[in-house]
């Protein structure tokens, strides 16, 4: 157990290259004392936080054409794209269960980022267990115009990754000065502006949370403002990066299993490639 902070960016089904890392983190016996997931990110964690080496990438290339996991004809019945109580419910025996006994007992903190929909910002929620556990990782996961907002006990929320995508200052401010973030994009991606027609779209479907919509505008110069300080803060030592060396190619609802699995292999190779490079840091 490392006095250190794990950060974990968001990104949907490119969430397989942080499965691949957190993975040779298990294989490695690599803990860290909190754990601050977003989104894809958060879902990652929470198999990495029970200690389940393989659960999710399993899980997204063995179940991705299940339609009761994942489909979008399931958005025409007002119900979310990605349904994410199908990963905490028992399917028979070549279904791996959550084990919510570790994820409940391990000794990180394990920490959930979403978006308040009254506030414009974001909250963080410690440790969820049980039906709360479920709930806040929608709430992180629930994406504006193709998910409904998710009541929690810190009112309605959306997608984390609207107000914090890459929530390294969050594990500056609870006092870590060694801190690991595992990113989905290359170093190089940034975000273009959002676009008139989005601004429009974001103004009308939230009409009654103008925070919100102010927040969900400016997120691309918020996320290019983290990756920027992000560069600055590796360079000079003081946090460690994981990201995909070359573009990632794999969309956020990649229907392509042998790309989900290329994406999972690229993390665990590299990651296993920069182990004694990231004890070094950590020690």
């Amino acid at each position: 157990m490392y006095k250190a902070a794990l950060v974990l960016e968001g990104g949907a089904l490119r969430g397989e290259y942080t499965a691949g890392v957190l993975d040779a983190f298990l294989d490695h016996d690599i803990h860290f004392e909190t754990v601050i997931g977003v989104s894809a990110g958060a879902l990652c964690g929470t198999n990495y936080i029970s200690e389940q080496r393989g659960r999710t990438n399993e899980i997204n290339t063995k179940y991705r054409h299940d339609k009761n996991y994942i489909s979008v004809r399931r958005a025409f019945r007002r119900q979310d794209i990605i349904n994410l109580n199908y990963l905490f419910e028992s399917h028979g025996s070549d279904w791996v269960d959550f084990d919510a006994t570790t994820y409940r007992r391990s000794p990180s903190k394990f920490v959930i980022v979403a978006t308040s929909l009254e506030l414009g910002r974001a909250v963080y929620f410690d440790h969820p267990t049980g039906r709360e556990m479920v709930q806040t990782l929608k709430a992180s996961s629930s994406m504006p115009f193709i998910s409904a907002p998710t009541p929690t006990k810190q009112g309605l929320c959306l997608d984390g990754g609207i107000t914090d995508s890459i929530p390294y200052a969050y594990a500056q401010l609870s006092g870590y000065d060694k801190i690991v973030v595992i990113r989905t994009r290359e170093r190089e991606y940034r975000k273009s502006r959002t676009q008139s027609p989005l601004r429009y779209a974001y103004e009308h479907a939230f009409a009654k949370y103008p925070d919100f919509v102010k927040a969900a505008a400016a997120r691309p110069e918020m996320y290019n403002r983290q990756a920027d300080q992000l560069d600055e803060l590796e360079a000079a030592g003081k946090v460690f990066v994981i990201a995909p060396n070359d573009p990632v190619t794999v969309g956020r609802l990649e229907p392509d299993t042998s790309k989900l699995e290329a994406l999972y292999e690229t993390g665990l190779a590299q990651t296993n490639a920069l182990i004694p490079e990231l004890q070094l840091y950590l020690q």
